[in-house]
């Protein structure tokens, strides 16, 4: 970089974010030039020229003092603003009424001086600032030209309402502009890339360095305290990443406790807080800020922010005079690192909700299916044994398992191709005839009867609906059989204005009586997750399961 780039970068930093220097500054070139237009000007001061002078003398010295405070110390210049202030609105009275005349218009301090503490009460106190600042102006001034007028002073009264005017509308839009909140920020945090939910120890480096460059600041540090856990972890960068936790103690009951944004020296037991509705307030006696300590600095800036998991701090320090400017963007960043945790809270909330849905889905699908042929082979083969034993060949038992084994290992790769690619929602089959081979199936399975009542054939619906279907037969007559010992199941299918009817029905023995009436789980589960409904009917004799999807289920 060039030596004039290096002095343009100098040249933004001495004067970027630093309201008092540019105050301080721009009143003591207003009391120069003032002072010089009177001592120019033949008729200046119209009355009490040594007075005048010599009041706008003391001026100009008190203006070159506050130069050197603002420069010096952001305490003394904060502690000093409002009396700072006072001395403003003093000399601008005391100007008008030493300079004021018929033909005043250029050594007039009037609209200099009233734009100049707008501007200030604005940058200080905003809106409340200007609203209070303009109302001292206007009585301050009415009572100027009042005694002037009575002691019949050379006065354009018309002119001098004219600018009383001027400056009302002034203060007016000023009021109006700076109301919606002067001391807000917005940042903008950079993408540390990956994916979301996976990324947190990324975001806070890449927002900490972000800040560290932002504000030219030695070090940044966030402490974050996890509701579920009592330790403190600690992210620090100071030229070098570093992250740590830390023991239950000072440091996480003042996280707990929280406070707003803060600037603090601890070694002169001073602090400034930016408090909402009251802007910086400036507060003397010991200050704890157990991060600071173990960061090993006694200035910088502190903010407390909350987040999804709990509470949080973030520490500025090193910034080169660092000023009460520099707390509003401290907040700032708080406030953004706090948003960019919670969305990766929601990501890995997401990820995990995703995780547990599949391994549900997946859970189902083995229960309805595998778990429940294996159960069902297990009853064959007792039979088989039974059958065996009473002297009967049992060969063709035998080769109907094989087949039915052979049915279940496609199904199964079947399951497992879903799981791998996933689900082609574009294709589509008659759900009459995938329902007509299950029962067949099933009846062989089983050793009962079973028979399906279709009120449309064919019934086209999707892939992915036909093999959830499917799984819902297998599992309610897989629990007609074991549970409800039923000898025949009927399985009804109709496809309706508003609804996907399915109903299941068995001659079995119902459910066991309880006080809680007994609900299938797998089927409850599945039927929920396809947005549905499921009825039961219990009676004497059989157990009925009325299903109904949405119509666009199967559309």
């Amino acid at each position: 970089m060039g030596q004039d780039g290096m002095a343009g970068q100098v040249r933004q930093r001495m004067f970027m974010r630093r309201t008092g220097r540019v105050l301080a500054v721009t009143r003591l070139v207003l009391a120069i030039v003032f002072l010089l237009a009177v001592v120019v000007e033949p008729t200046q001061p119209a009355r009490a020229a040594l007075a005048g002078l010599a009041l706008l003398s003391a001026y100009m010295a008190l203006a070159a003092a506050q130069v050197a405070i603002a420069w010096r110390s952001w305490w003394f210049d904060l502690r000093l603003a409002r009396i700072a202030h006072l001395v403003d609105i003093c000399a601008f009275v005391a100007g008008v009424y030493f300079t004021e005349t018929n033909n005043s218009d250029f050594s007039s301090p009037f609209m200099a001086f009233a734009a100049f503490l707008l501007v200030s009460a604005n940058l200080r106190w905003g809106w409340k600032g200007i609203a209070a600042t303009a109302l001292a102006l206007l009585f301050a001034n009415s009572v100027a030209g009042a005694v002037l007028y009575m002691l019949h002073f050379d006065l354009d009264l018309y002119r001098f309402s004219r600018r009383i005017v001027y400056m009302l509308v002034l203060s007016i839009v000023m009021v109006w502009l700076s109301s919606d909140n002067l001391l807000a920020q917005a940042i903008a945090l950079a993408d540390p890339g990956g994916d979301p939910g996976e990324r947190r120890g990324r975001v806070l480096t890449a927002a900490m360095a972000q800040a560290r460059q932002a504000l030219g600041a030695r070090g940044v540090a966030v402490a974050l305290l996890r509701n579920e856990e009592p330790l403190v972890e600690i992210f620090q960068d100071d030229g070098t990443a570093t992250h740590a936790m830390a023991a239950p103690g000072d440091l996480s009951d003042a996280l707990a406790a929280g406070h707003p944004a803060t600037l603090f020296d601890l070694r002169r037991g001073r602090r400034i807080e930016l408090a909402r509705g009251e802007g910086f307030v400036a507060r003397t006696g010991p200050v704890s800020m157990p991060l600071a300590r173990r960061c090993n600095t006694d200035e910088g800036i502190s903010c407390a922010f909350s987040t999804a998991s709990g509470p949080a701090e973030l520490l500025v320090w090193g910034m080169r005079d660092i000023t009460v400017d520099d707390m509003p963007l401290v907040e700032a960043f708080a406030r953004e690192i706090g948003l960019a945790l919670d969305r990766e809270e929601m990501a890995l909330l997401a990820q995990q909700a995703a995780v547990s849905g599949i391994r549900n889905a997946l859970a189902r699908d083995l229960h309805d299916s595998v778990a429940q042929f294996l159960a069902g082979t297990l009853f064959r083969i007792e039979a088989l044994r039974r059958w065996i034993r009473e002297g009967n060949d049992p060969e063709g038992e035998i080769d109907a398992i094989k087949q039915a084994l052979r049915r279940e290992q496609v199904q199964l790769r079947g399951l497992i191709d879903r799981l791998r690619k996933g689900e082609d929602g574009d294709r589509r089959t008659d759900l009459a005839e995938e329902l007509d081979a299950l029962l067949v199936e099933l009846a062989h399975h089983w050793h009962i009867a079973t028979r399906l009542d279709a009120a449309v054939r064919p019934l086209p619906v999707s892939i992915e609906l036909a093999y959830e279907l499917r799984q819902l037969v297998r599992e309610g007559v897989a629990n007609a059989v074991r549970h409800g010992h039923c000898s025949s199941v009927t399985v009804s299918i109709a496809g309706e204005a508003e609804a996907l009817r399915l109903r299941i029905h068995d001659d079995g023995a119902g459910f066991p009586k309880g006080p809680v009436p007994l609900r299938p789980r797998s089927i409850s589960e599945r039927v929920e997750a396809l947005g549905g409904q499921l009825l039961i009917a219990d009676a004497s004799r059989g157990v009925t399961l009325d299903i109904s999807l949405p119509a666009r289920m199967a559309a």
